[in-house]
């Protein structure tokens, strides 16, 4: 039985191989008898597919640990462990909490299989992306969850049960370390486009934006600008299209906004989502609900009256959501069945490449103060920005202004830092960005201790709270090789 719990502890055990939508009805390969499957390039593929697969548990639960952690969303009449989330009550046996790490490594079990048997691939092109991808997909895992958890396990390889030393947390210069390696192969091996029959597989434009990511979380602000500037400059099939609302609906996935999505169907293999229930007002459904300091249309709050193309986009509004706005707009699908529904999740878009490239050339240029010029150069921050801005009201930009160059708002590093904040909550909401955001900027505990006043709760939340627990069993299957986050 150790043994057992122990392999399954780091995702060891069991390969499942349903990946993108023209693969959804594959079914899984044990591990136990692995080594007499994976012979060819199919068979390998087989497993790539699987690891796109894997990446739906994990966002299953990702907008629970990141999309509810954060201001964006509330629930008001939920019990158990997603209550607990919701108040910063959670203990390390949490079952949300430790289904995201299980999920999480899962994923990264699956990458590591491809990589096992990559040199049985004889197809050179197709072995080059395949590494691509388990490494583009193994980094975003490591990504996650460093920023959730802290300092994780670095699994490379297939591991023995009784390796214990794979358990160990490495620090960050080592997970951080290995994310960046492997996001960096991803670009030299990825193409820039598939075709429409393999659209949510990763790309080297896809790579280079998580990536840039990565460096601005890490505040190396100068290799993200010059990853994200090289993606404004060569796009590819990527660009910001003209209307917010295409950019979301199950009728127009895949669109060319949308740089990397995890997929889902309904009524098909059980591989529906389930947040498009959970955020929705329906009967059993928890309600992520948005609460008043985020669905304020006052001059100063998230959304003042004339930005309502986004607001109206991300919360339901009206009739039956009249008095309690929830926060299921951009994740509707009419007649799916609980649990079940075919909308994906966009985990980067590129409308995030030109918001952080505004971010990252602000904190490396921001105290040069801006000129009327600024206006109409490319390269400037306040162009970039402004390009958010006129996209928002479909191009009408009386609706939305543009920020004049001059406009407090922007006129010096502070200001344009607390602009392009309120601007990423407003562009991204509930796309689960804003509680990774809220991290990297070091405004969590600040920003929620107001969120809980705001909505005249005692929660108060405490430093230590800007990580999760690592969940027990994780600790006690290593024999407390795997030591706890402080506080917990």
């Amino acid at each position: 039985m150790k043994m057992r719990i122990a392999i399954m502890m780091l995702g060891l055990v069991t390969l499942s191989v349903t990946g993108c939508k023209k693969f959804l009805d594959k079914q899984p390969v044990s591990s136990f008898n692995e080594e007499n499957f994976y012979h060819t390039t199919q068979d390998v593929e087989t497993a790539v597919y699987g690891c796109y697969g894997a990446l739906r548990d994990v966002y299953n639960l990702d907008y629970i640990l990141a999309g509810l952690r954060s201001d964006d969303a509330y629930i008001s009449e939920a019990e158990g462990d997603i209550n607990q989330i919701d108040g910063f009550g959670e203990t390390p046996t949490n079952s949300y909490v430790a289904a995201y790490w299980q999920s999480s490594y899962y994923t990264i079990k699956q990458c590591n299989t491809v990589l096992k048997y990559l040199n049985n691939v004889t197809d050179p092109t197709k072995k080059k992306y395949f590494e691509g991808e388990a490494k583009f997909l193994r980094a975003h895992m490591y990504f996650n969850l460093i920023r959730l958890f802290g300092n994780v396990p670095v699994v490379t390889s297939s591991v023995n049960y009784d390796d214990t030393s794979s358990y160990r947390r490495r620090d960050s210069a080592t997970v951080y370390g290995q994310i960046i390696s492997d996001f960096q192969t991803a670009i030299l091996n990825l193409p820039l486009s598939w075709t429409s029959s393999d659209q949510s597989r990763a790309t080297v434009g896809a790579a280079k934006g998580m990536l840039a990511k990565v460096y601005l979380t890490q505040k190396n602000y100068a290799d993200s600008k010059t990853l994200l500037l090289d993606l404004i400059n060569n796009p590819g099939p990527f660009q910001l299209l003209p209307s917010y609302r295409s950019i979301f609906g199950i009728g127009n996935e895949g669109n060319a906004e949308i740089m990397y999505t995890v997929r889902y169907r309904s009524s098909f293999n059980n591989i529906g989502n389930t947040f498009t229930y959970n955020m929705d007002k329906l009967s059993g459904s928890v309600g992520f609900r948005a609460a008043s300091d985020y669905r304020s249309t006052s001059s100063s709050g998230p959304f003042p009256a004339a930005d309502s193309v986004r607001k109206l986009q991300t919360f339901l509004t009206g009739g039956i959501y009249s008095t309690s706005w929830y926060t299921g707009g951009k994740y509707q699908d009419p007649g799916s069945l609980k649990n079940d529904a075919g909308n994906d999740f966009i985990v980067l878009r590129y409308a995030d490449i030109i918001m952080m490239y505004a971010e990252a050339e602000n904190e490396i240029n921001g105290t040069t103060p801006l000129v009327a010029a600024d206006a109409t150069t490319p390269t400037s921050r306040l162009y970039q920005l402004n390009r958010i801005r006129t996209r928002a009201a479909n191009g009408v930009t009386a609706a939305v202004p543009v920020y004049a160059y001059n406009s407090s708002a922007v006129n010096s590093q502070a200001n344009f830092r607390t602009t392009i904040k309120a601007e990423r909550r407003r562009e991204f909401g509930e796309e689960d960005q804003r509680w990774y955001d809220l991290l990297r900027w070091g405004d969590a505990v600040t920003v929620m201790n107001a969120h809980f006043t705001s909505r005249a709760l005692p929660t108060v939340v405490l430093p230590y709270q800007a990580l999760y627990p690592i969940p027990q069993r994780e600790i006690d299957v290593s024999g407390h090789i795997i030591t706890q986050n402080p506080g917990y």
